[in-house]
């Protein structure tokens, strides 16, 4: 049985990849890609369009094409929802005489609506960008051979703001609005003469990354990297053994051992409270939240002062939460 870490019910939905295994100080670690529920629940629109976005002037621009086209691509890759993309909406407006220039606006968006119908549609603006390279010297210095150094540092920053807002294409409802902002930097340092130059594109085109990938955790499922990390012991090798069928993707077996551990006789109360603890991370880690809690709890109950085990049962519970928010999300609209 394959892991479903921390949901549950959306099984034929997820995208799950066991990365790799870790042994650290008293924790065998392993870590897996999850699906991640949107922050605004948008399941009631299946398509959503991409109009213009704009400059900080009000017209199109590199910066608003540039961000439209990373979110189009990440909505895109998403499948989350149906794309429409700009070029698309232009030639809907043309074709139906709605619109000379072809521009896709608020003003036009309910005219889309009659066309295509329940949509979400997104608009952009940037709201600022800036860039700044400045080179500093820092104090010389002279090495044991007599030689003295004389380091100059360039820093570059890029700073970039855009407002991104979603609305109902039908009834211009405003669904989600947010100013994101982001901002790369970057460094370079050279002896006795003038650092390299730094690409501004570069910097610019994270700030762009950052600020589409931040806008798309609001409105669609995305994947994380999580950690499930088992309490090791002297007198529990069974543990390794489990961990290695977690890997090898065989977590019902592996929770099989763990279950027989718990049972295992004359263990002081703090040990005997780690097989509890990793018995309730595993069935965490398959979407059995409920019997997560209760095995938790008994481990607890062993160690009442272990505020790992309090932390574990807090997140199971925000686990479990967040398992169903996803499946609502991924429900059919």
């Amino acid at each position: 049985m394959q892991p479903l870490l921390f949901r549950s019910g959306v099984r034929s939905t997820s995208r799950w990849a066991l990365l790799l295994l870790l042994t650290a100080c008293g924790t065998a670690s392993v870590y897996l890609t999850v699906t991640r529920p949107a922050e605004i629940n948008l399941s009631d629109y299946r398509k959503i369009a991409i109009a213009d976005f704009e400059s900080m002037k009000g017209n199109t621009s590199r910066r608003a094409d540039d961000l439209a086209d990373k979110i189009t691509e990440g909505l895109f890759a998403s499948q989350a929802y149906e794309v429409l993309d700009r070029q698309n909406l232009a030639a809907i407006l043309q074709e139906h005489s709605l619109g000379e220039s072809g521009l896709i606006d608020e003003n036009t968006a309910p005219q889309i609506g009659k066309i295509i119908g329940s949509a979400a549609i997104l608009f952009g603006r940037i709201q600022s960008a800036s860039y700044s390279d400045e080179v500093t010297i820092q104090k010389p210095y002279t090495d044991k051979d007599g030689k003295i150094h004389n380091y100059q540092v360039r820093r570059a920053i890029y700073q970039l703001s855009a407002t991104l807002k979603v609305i109902d294409v039908e009834t211009a409802r405003i669904l989600a609005v947010k100013t994101l902002s982001a901002t790369s930097r970057a460094s370079k340092r050279a002896d006795n003469k003038l650092p390299a130059k730094i690409d501004p594109n570069t910097l610019y085109m994270r700030c762009v990354n950052d600020i589409s990938r931040e806008f798309l955790r609001m409105i669609a499922p995305y994947q994380v990297q999580v950690r499930a990390a088992f309490l090791t012991d002297k007198l529990l090798p069974e543990v390794d053994q489990a961990v290695g069928l977690f890997r090898a993707g065989e977590w019902e077996d592996g929770i099989a051992i763990l279950e027989r551990v718990t049972r295992k006789k004359g263990l002081e109360s703090d040990v005997q409270a780690k097989t509890f603890y990793n018995l309730g991370l595993a069935l965490i880690s398959t979407g059995r939240y409920d019997e997560a809690i209760e095995q938790l709890k008994t481990a607890l109950s062993l160690d009442p002062t272990s505020k790992r085990i309090q932390s574990m049962i807090l997140r199971a519970k925000e686990e479990k939460a967040s398992a169903e928010k996803l499946e609502e999300q991924m429900s059919e609209g």
